[in-house]
This record gives structure tokens, C-alpha cells and sequence, in this order.
């Protein structure tokens, strides 16, 4: 199954026509140079990316290797660039792509470039109100967010261009790529710890997602990676995780009602489901869960064929909130008491049917942590209010437990030291630190 036939089954739109023929049709063509006047006027100083105001303009150049994804929003090509970039920012440290070695890119400043479809016709001043734009200035750098380098509306053409660092390729890949392999439990750690410090700097920033799936998690791998002590011999590659994709976003303070459709729905969250309208982080909490048992088991846990159908499977895993289950200790197990689901799905005259849950430790393989186990399960909540928060998942037993030795827990209020980039919230300045990941979306 291609990423593309995945997300139509996730319930993601594709447009699948490519874009409208305009004058920058040239953009398609690969091996070139282009040049773009773009706006605004772009210059270095002291190693930071400035960009000015919308009176000026700067010449952008890059060459175009190949598109590397189509969508509704419009299109992204993995580029050589020519133009500006701070000069902390270093050539990719390997040149792989789905893990297939590309010599020829060797000494190539290797970027992703996002062209949108949407025509900004009333210019630079416009572009600013775009909410991806918006919540991508209000991120600080990040090592588990990928940068953006640079954003640009073509004077010619009116269409807006973001230009980020490129990577290996996605979490879908990854998975794809292993062929029924299991991860080693030091590299899911590993993959979680990442996505869960990035999500918490996205929530601690006042935002939240909203789109997380594997496709979304951007990944470059490198080096070995050598897991617990206990399980004897068991190695895995060193996978590094950054969250990409900021269409969706929102800030946490803004004002009720969101959309109901948001997310890829093998990953979506019962409240949006059931047309909840004021959700807020934990969508992205059920979303790692939901991206954790996919990795555990290389398959995802709640593949729906439609919106009623992706319910029922979350309610045969994780039973009905009305007639919960309650261990020896007291402790709700499977989803949990949800009395405003219950209401929700009374408005939508939708009855959970009545199903005990599942034992959660069944669903996987003897040999996964339990603590790694508990973890899902508490992420995997039907009240939103009961997820884990991701400041939660980084102070979780299972990173003490499950971290390879050589890879320190990243606890929150951590001064990371990798180098990266990103547009500051309140100037035009664009801050230089980038990790050094390579290869592309």
C-alpha cells in the first residue's frame, strides 16, 4: 500500500490533478536552475536569516532533483539550494533517501521547497494571516521539530514557497521498510521520547497539531543503536524523529468551534469522531498512542474504513465508557469512563454498543515492556482529560526503563544543543541551530 492509498484510507483528501498550468510550471522541471524575485528581501547577518517587510524582494535560486509529494495544499520538491542560507547550516551528513545511498547529492545543500497551490494575490501581508505560517513563527527551534529555513511569496507567480530542512524520508516508510521486523525496545523509546519532546514543546509553545500521523513524523537514520542490557544482542538502527507539517495547527487560546474533520482517521481522536467541536491537545495525545501501538506492532491498531466503523474498532479494544472495566486494584483498564462521550454520542444517535475491553497486554508481543504497554494505555483514554499529557510521557517509567544507556531522557526545561532554525514569533529574524539530520519528506 503506497502513502497515498494509506491516507485515502485514513479518510485524507488527495487532489491527485497536480497543479493548474501557470508560468511557473518550470518548477516541475528537474536538472535546471530557477530564480524567483521573492518577497520578502532576505539577507545574513552575523550567521541569522533576516527577512524584511513586504515593500522588498530578493533573489531566491535552487535546483529542483524531484517532487517528492502531492497533496491538496499543492506540492514539495526536494532541492539543491543557491540561494541565502545562514552559514551554521551544514551540508546533510549523509546523502540516503528510503535508506537507498545517493552519491551524487554528495556536497548538495539539500532542502525540502512546499509550494502552495493557494494564489496570494494581495501579496506579502496576506501570506501572514496563513495559520501553518503563523504557528511555524511561533515555534522556537526545536531538535524534534523540523526547521523552517526560509518562506518566500514569488513575485511572479503570487504562489508561497517554505523551505525546510529535508529529511530521509517518514515514519510510514520506516515502518514499511522493516518488513515485519520488530523494533528493538530501545529504538521505541527512542522514537517516542522524540515525538513526545516535540509535542511538548508544540503544546508548551500555545499550540496543538492536530494532524499527527506517521507520515507527519519526519526521520533520518543513522548509526547503530544498541538497546538494554537484558536483551542480550538485540540492535537497531538510530532513527532520528522530527514533527513536521504545521497546516493543521492551532493555538490552544483560540476560540471554539474547530473543524470536524481534522486528522487522519486511523488516528483520530473519539471526541472529534463524535463531532466534538472545543478539542484541544489531547487529540495529539491519542494520536501517539495510537502511532506507539502501530510501531509495537507494525500495523495500526484502529484502521476504520469510515467514521462509524473507526469507532466500533476503538470500542472492540477498549470496550464501552458506559460499562468500563475496573482491575483488582480499582483502576479503570481499557478506555475508561466517558460521560460526555456518552452524550456526545447520544446528539449523534450513535449507542455504544456494549463490549468489554480487551486485555491491552494481549494486543502485543510477551516480549514488549510492560511499562511501554501501560504507557499506550494511558494515552489510549476515551476522556480526554485522562490521556497522558506529553510532559507526562517524558517523565514516564518506560523511557527510566526502556532508553538505551547512551541516550539521556529529554526532560522538559532541557537545553538542547543541536543547531537549528526557525522565524522568531515577534521579528523577522530567523534563528540558526540545525540539527544535523538529512534527506527528505
Amino acid at each position: 500500500m503506497s502513502p497515498e492509498t494509506q491516507n485515502d484510507g485514513q479518510g485524507q483528501e488527495q487532489s491527485g490533478s497536480g497543479l493548474p498550468r501557470t508560468t511557473s510550471e518550470k518548477v516541475y522541471a528537474t536538472g535546471g536552475l530557477i530564480s524567483s524575485v521573492g518577497i520578502p528581501h532576505v539577507s545574513i547577518h552575523v550567521g541569522n536569516l533576516i527577512l524584511g517587510d513586504s515593500t522588498t524582494s530578493s533573489q531566491r535560486s535552487f535546483i529542483v532533483i524531484k517532487n517528492i509529494g502531492e497533496g491538496s495544499f499543492g506540492s514539495v520538491f526536494l532541492c539543491d539550494w543557491h540561494g541565502k542560507l545562514p552559514h551554521e547550516v551544514p551540508p546533510p551528513f549523509a546523502t540516503h533517501i528510503d535508506g537507498v545511498a545517493r552519491p551524487e547529492w554528495t556536497g548538495m545543500r539539500l532542502v525540502a521547497v512546499k509550494k502552495l497551490k493557494r494564489r496570494f494575490e494581495h501579496g506579502w501581508g496576506e501570506c501572514q494571516y496563513l495559520k501553518e505560517l503563523k504557528a511555524l513563527r511561533a515555534l522556537t527551534p526545536h531538535p524534534c521539530i523540523v526547521p523552517l529555513y526560509d518562506v518566500f511569496l514569488s513575485s511572479e507567480t503570487s504562489e508561497l514557497y517554505f523551505i525546510f530542512e529535508a529529511m530521509e524520508g517518514n515514519l510510514y516508510r520506516f515502518m514499511r521498510a522493516r518488513k515485519g521486523r520488530p523494533l528493538a525496545t530501545g529504538l521505541l523509546s527512542c522514537i517516542f521520547q522524540q515525538i513526545a519532546a516535540g509535542l511538548h514543546h508544540i503544546h508548551s509553545s500555545g499550540y496543538f497539531h492536530r494532524d499527527m500521523k506517521p507520515e507527519n513524523i519526519l526521520v533520518a537514520t543513522s548509526g547503530r543503536l544498541q538497546s538494554q542490557p537484558d536483551e542480550g544482542e538485540q540492535n537497531d538502527v538510530s532513527v532520528i524523529c522530527k514533527i513536521a507539517d504545521f497546516d493543521s495547527a492551532r493555538e490552544i487560546s483560540s476560540i471554539p468551534p474547530y473543524t470536524e474533520y481534522v486528522s487522519a482517521r486511523w488516528y483520530r481522536a473519539p471526541e472529534v469522531l463524535l463531532k466534538q467541536r472545543d478539542y484541544s491537545t489531547p487529540v495529539d495525545m491519542w494520536a501517539l498512542g495510537a502511532i506507539m501501538a502501530e510501531l509495537v506492532n507494525l500495523r495500526p491498531i484502529f484502521p476504520g474504513s469510515g467514521e462509524v466503523d473507526q469507532m466500533n474498532r476503538i470500542i472492540k479494544v477498549l470496550g464501552d465508557p458506559a460499562d468500563y472495566g475496573v482491575d483488582e486494584h480499582g483502576r479503570s483498564y481499557g478506555g475508561g469512563p466517558w460521560s460526555f462521550g456518552l452524550e456526545l454520542a447520544r446528539r449523534l444517535a450513535f449507542k455504544f454498543p456494549q463490549t468489554e475491553p480487551r486485555n491491552i497486554y494481549a494486543i502485543f508481543d510477551k516480549k514488549t515492556p510492560r511499562r511501554l504497554v501501560d504507557c499506550i494505555s494511558d494515552l489510549l483514554k476515551f476522556d480526554p482529560s485522562l490521556r497522558l499529557t506529553s510532559q507526562q510521557c517524558l517523565a514516564h517509567e518506560c523511557l527510566r526503563e526502556c532508553l538505551p544507556e547512551n541516550l539521556p531522557c529529554m526532560v522538559p526545561g532541557q537545553t538542547f544543543h543541536s543547531h537549528q532554525l526557525s522565524i522568531a514569533h515577534d521579528s523577522h529574524m530567523i534563528n540558526t541551530t540545525l540539527e544535523p539530520a538529512v534527506g527528505m519528506k
